[in-house]
């Protein structure tokens, strides 16, 4: 009881070292990072950055231009991400929903099963998307290997360079991300009460009624949360591109791939730190309003 009544009294004190963390860890970079995007920085200023040139919105103005070499890259890569998150966010809801509602039955095994379809979740990245490398290599990969071997294709494809290397991508990144979408909904699936689906077959429903008059409206809380967490984690998608596809993906450059290459390969920070700043200011934008949208829909 004594322990509990200090606890109340000095609550704040407990969640001081978190808030420390989190203000060296996120708040000062960010903080510095906003003050870097309106800076002429680059690899002769660097050593004394913090006497740079300041340049006001010029860093913004050339990322921003479609006149200009890197704005026109950035505003594709922008184009790249968005194609890239319809794509991969619609196809692992769909295919996560269809194991989910499977594995929502009652068979033999089922534990087993969930917990085997979270290893491509689980697994690090840096093995998954090495492993998809090599199953899309142009000469011992296993696309072009069985691809052949049914006759779709007379040569092998080149999968990781030019315009198929974003749907390679996309096909490594379903891979990876749809057992996480599974798992929320199953989890959805197992909130739904029984009652429900037993009254709905009692008056006559059929399977596909019950899906879309009680289980799809009932999994809408879910599905708004899943698909803001997929909508900000595809928008800064970083590893599956990078890993697949090297320092320069070409046409297939993302914000975040391209935010690396113009800073820490052209050594152009103060632009670099321009794009950064936008695009933390875009994953926020959208966050609230997906939220808005949610809390005025009542989910």
């Amino acid at each position: 009881m004594a322990l509990q009544k200090f606890a109340q009294k000095n609550a704040k004190w407990f969640i001081l070292p978190a808030l420390l963390c989190m203000l060296v860890v996120h708040a000062i970079p960010i903080l510095w990072g906003a003050y870097l995007a309106f800076l002429d920085l680059d690899i002769y200023t660097i050593t004394r950055w913090s006497k740079a040139p300041f340049i006001g919105l010029h860093n913004f103005f050339t990322v921003f231009s479609p006149r200009v070499d890197t704005g026109a890259k950035f505003l594709r890569s922008i184009g790249t991400v968005v194609y890239y998150g319809m794509m991969t966010i619609p196809l692992s809801y769909c295919l996560g929903l269809l194991v989910a509602l499977l594995l929502n039955r009652q068979f033999w095994g089922r534990m087993v099963v969930r917990g085997l379809i979270l290893l491509p979740y689980i697994t690090p990245d840096s093995v998954v998307y090495n492993l998809w490398r090599f199953i899309f290599q142009a000469r011992i990969g296993l696309v072009n290997k069985y691809l052949l071997r049914l006759g779709i294709i007379e040569e092998p494809y080149i999968w990781l360079v030019g315009d198929r290397a974003l749907y390679a991508v996309m096909v490594a990144s379903i891979w990876k991300g749809w057992p996480f979408a599974c798992l929320i909904l199953l989890a959805g699936l197992q909130s739904i009460p029984l009652e429900l689906y037993e009254a709905a077959r009692i008056d006559g429903a059929s399977r596909i009624q019950l899906f879309w008059h009680i289980t799809f409206p009932l999994l809408k809380p879910v599905s708004g949360t899943l698909l803001l967490l997929s909508t900000i984690w595809n928008f800064h998608a970083f590893n599956q591109f990078y890993i697949l596809l090297g320092t320069d993906p070409g046409k297939a450059h993302v914000p975040s791939t391209f935010i690396l290459q113009e800073a820490f390969v052209n050594f152009h920070f103060g632009m670099g730190a321009a794009m950064s700043l936008f695009l933390t200011m875009v994953v926020l934008a959208m966050t609230f309003f997906i939220v808005r949208v949610r809390r005025g829909a009542g989910l």
